[in-house]
């Protein structure tokens, strides 16, 4: 147990280590609904004839655009970490030298961003296409006429919080109501329409929705 420690935070396997940890810190929050899988999505779509740069650029070479950065992540760190680990069992380690140990090791580390990115790639290409379209946002549109549920205590004209379910996390909206429809915490309530001004959407009762 001590060798595995010991290889797990030397270099370069602790900066995997480190992002594993954040990584199952982070699926451990989704899991009890505190974060949205897409929480952390960057653009990484680009105009035709635009030379992409940077990490965003080189996912749209891969192919990986669209694709939650969360799974593209996790993916990338478990790979980096097993490369790096066993790297660092296999022969780094036994190198004496400091500074010919730490040469190779940024060198290991360089190789193991480039193939874990890579392979990376190569895992979610056969999914690609489906995890696009389950990552392609919800429109306003397509929200009206949904129903949620109150989380907050209560729902006012100008407060108010509801969770839709969508098949994941869940989305958190904010709503507005009239104060004579005392809408409390749990109750299921129906959107209706979408102020921009406020960000918010205005919600009825399900039972007025119904007979309303």
């Amino acid at each position: 147990m001590s060798l595995f420690f010991h290889n797990s935070l030397m270099f370069p396997t602790i900066i995997f280590s480190g992002l594993l940890i954040i990584v199952l810190f982070y699926w451990l929050c989704a899991a009890f609904g505190l974060l949205d899988i897409d929480v952390f999505n960057i653009d990484t779509e680009f105009d035709a004839g635009i030379d992409a740069t940077g990490f965003a650029g080189w996912l749209t070479k891969l192919g990986l655009a669209g694709i939650p950065v969360t799974i593209i992540v996790t993916l990338f760190t478990l790979f980096g970490w097993v490369i790096s680990y066993f790297s660092v069992h296999i022969f780094i380690r036994f190198i004496d030298t400091d500074l010919l140990r730490y040469l190779v090791s940024f060198a290991v580390f360089a190789i193991t961003l480039f193939i874990s990115l890579h392979l990376t790639a190569l895992c979610l290409k056969p999914v690609r296409k489906k995890l696009i379209s389950l990552n392609k946002p919800k429109t306003v549109q397509q929200l009206i006429g949904k129903y949620a549920t109150v989380r907050s205590g209560a729902v006012t004209e100008q407060n108010g919080e509801a969770l839709l379910e969508d098949g994941g996390a869940g989305l958190i909206l904010q709503i507005r109501a009239p104060s004579s429809e005392q809408l409390k915490r749990g109750d299921r309530v129906v959107i209706i329409s979408y102020d921009a001004a406020s960000h918010s959407y205005q919600v009825v009762s399900e039972n007025e929705f119904r007979h309303g």
